[in-house]
C-alpha cells in the first residue's frame, strides 16, 4: 500500500514538472511571440473616463479646494466696561469658576494616608446640609463595606476609619457620594 502512495506521489510529482517544461518549451519552439502578447496586454491599459452629459464641474476642471481657515470669535460682555478685552475674558473665566465651585456640593476631597495600613482619613467639604454616603468598592465595581451613611451638615468635614481587619491587600476604590454628585478615588491596603 505503502508503495503505491509512493508511485503515485512520484508520478504527480514528474507529471506537474513536465507540465512546466512543457510551457517553457513552448516558448522556445514558438519564439517570442508568446512574451510579446503579454507585454501588449501590459501596455494596454484602459482609461476610465466620465460619460455624464451634467458633470460637475469639479470633475472637469480638476478638483480645486479653497479653506478658510477657523478663527474663533470671542465673546463680548453684554455689560460695558472700560476694561480691555483680555481683562473682560479673565474676569469672565474667574466668574464662571466662582460659578461652578458655589453650585458644587462636594468640593476638595482628599484620602490619605496612601497606601493605607491600619487607619484610612477622609476630609471634604460640604457646601450645603446633604446626604453622605461613602463606600468601599473592589477593582470590578462591587460594594465591600459601607463606611457612612448620613445627612451631614455644611462644611469640612473629616472621617477616619479602621480598616485592618475587614479588607485584604490589594487595591479598592472609595465612592464618595454627595447629593446627586459622585467622587471615586483609589486607595491601596497594604
Amino acid at each position: 500500500m505503502k508503495k503505491l502512495y509512493s508511485i503515485a506521489l512520484i508520478l504527480s510529482f514528474l507529471l506537474v514538472n513536465a507540465q512546466a517544461y512543457t510551457g517553457s518549451y513552448a516558448l522556445l519552439f514558438k519564439g517570442l511571440s508568446t512574451v510579446d502578447t503579454a507585454k501588449k496586454v501590459l501596455k494596454s491599459t484602459t482609461k476610465i473616463t466620465d460619460t455624464r452629459k451634467e458633470k460637475p464641474d469639479y470633475l472637469q476642471n480638476g478638483i480645486n479646494i479653497s479653506l478658510t481657515p477657523f478663527k474663533p470669535v470671542a465673546t463680548k460682555p453684554a455689560a460695558s466696561n472700560a476694561n480691555s478685552p483680555a481683562q473682560n475674558q479673565a474676569t469672565n473665566a474667574s466668574a464662571a469658576k466662582s460659578t461652578q465651585a458655589e453650585s458644587k456640593i462636594l468640593n476638595n476631597v482628599k484620602v490619605y494616608p496612601n497606601p493605607v495600613a491600619e487607619q484610612l482619613n477622609l476630609s471634604y467639604n460640604v457646601t450645603k446640609e446633604s446626604n453622605v454616603t461613602i463606600k468601599i468598592m473592589d477593582v470590578l465595581g462591587n460594594e465591600i463595606a459601607t463606611l457612612l451613611s448620613q445627612r451631614m451638615p455644611a462644611g469640612e468635614q473629616t472621617n477616619s476609619f479602621s480598616i485592618a481587619s475587614k479588607l485584604g491587600s490589594g487595591y479598592y476604590f472609595i465612592r464618595l457620594v454627595v447629593g446627586n454628585e459622585t467622587v471615586v478615588k483609589r486607595i491601596s491596603i497594604l
